[in-house]
């Protein structure tokens, strides 16, 4: 891991806390953290472990079309993967569950890395298409938000579009790579682009993509569950504040597009500004208790992943010296057998431990 992203990454983090606290009496945030019930983040992190379950079968879905994973294989690289974005900055972890699968199956790198670019462009349309629903039910009015769906929209457009060009010209731009490109490089990265095209092969099957689509709307409805509890647990319609209906769906689309912001790890600062933002935006105006949900929120999350991510971790005879070695997506060109920080002399590849549908 480079020094850089690190200092990168907490610096974002410091700022974005600043935001979120700036006007929070920290004194009532910690008496309400102390009068939250703890007891719901049980049955908070249950359906927390249930989404990232989900999330890893939809992985398996979308690397279907270069190879059948078993279950427990895409749960382990899934579940490695999250603990290090909680534990690293920059969202170091989706490179990680790369390796973690090709260290396990075989598939290259660089085409699980794909996937995964593909998943998160299907969590992006979920959550813009969730926004634009409350945009037109939710009884209020503002503007900004409004501009910042119609903007999400356009950006979604264009991703969708590049990838969409990238696939059906794959061979154009592998040709121009080893055209164009040093000699020293060329083969490394137009081997990558032609891996990453194969990636995508999930963009001309349309049932699959329903299936994926299927996939995504109930994991996040896992979330907004999480949320619900968390709402309960941190009293947040105590005295006389009150929550509209819709407010955990919105609070779950701001959070969402609030931890893709790079930050330090665990995502520590971008939560819990976009939290309490979310709430602002429906109109609870108790910051201090917003703020302490969002600490709530954030335990539900990052205690239960990191905690099964660990347990994989050691299951896979891995280190988090091996992994602390994958700095940089430089890493996706290099030859899809040789050794890296997750090397062969790690374990080997595993046997699959049953097959998703």
């Amino acid at each position: 891991m480079k020094r850089r992203s690190l200092i990168i990454g907490l610096l974002l983090s410091a700022v974005f806390l600043y935001l979120a606290v700036r006007k929070v009496d920290l004194h009532e945030v910690w008496r309400h953290l102390a009068a939250a019930d703890y007891w719901l983040l049980i049955p908070a992190s249950l359906l927390t472990l249930l989404s990232l379950w989900i999330r890893a079968y939809r992985w398996g879905v979308l690397l279907a079309p270069l190879q059948r994973i078993g279950a427990g294989t895409l749960f382990s690289a899934t579940s490695i993967g999250f603990m290090c974005n909680n534990i690293l900055p920059m969202r170091l972890g989706e490179l990680i569950r790369a390796f973690v699968l090709r260290r396990a199956t075989g598939v290259r790198a660089s085409a699980a890395f794909a996937t995964i670019i593909v998943e998160r462009l299907f969590d992006l349309f979920a959550m813009v298409g969730i926004f634009g629903v409350l945009v037109v039910l939710a009884p209020f009015e503002n503007r900004q938000v409004k501009m910042s769906l119609l903007f999400a929209l356009i950006l979604g457009v264009i991703v969708l579009g590049g990838l969409l060009v990238f696939y059906l010209r794959g061979e154009t731009f592998e040709a121009l790579a080893r055209r164009l490109l040093p000699a020293r490089v060329r083969e490394r990265v137009a081997g990558m682009v032609g891996s990453f095209s194969s990636g995508l092969d999930i963009l001309r099957d349309v049932p699959r993509m329903l299936w994926v689509g299927a996939l995504t709307l109930l994991m996040w409805l896992c979330i907004v569950l999480v949320i619900e509890i968390c709402f309960s647990a941190s009293h947040l319609e105590a005295g006389a504040a009150s929550l509209p209906a819709t407010a955990s769906l919105f609070v779950l689309v701001v959070m969402a597009i609030g931890v893709m912001v790079p930050s330090g790890p665990g995502f520590v600062g971008t939560l819990q500004a976009a939290a309490v933002l979310g709430l602002f935006i429906v109109g609870y105006r108790d910051q201090a208790r917003a703020f302490s949900f969002s600490i709530v929120y954030h335990a539900s999350q990052w205690f239960p992943v990191t905690l099964i991510g660990f347990v994989y971790l050691m299951r896979e005879q891995l280190s988090l010296a091996q992994i602390g070695r994958i700095s940089s997506r430089e890493d996706l060109v290099r030859p899809e057998r040789q050794a890296t920080g997750l090397g062969a002399e790690a374990g080997g590849e595993r046997p699959e431990e049953g097959e998703t549908p």
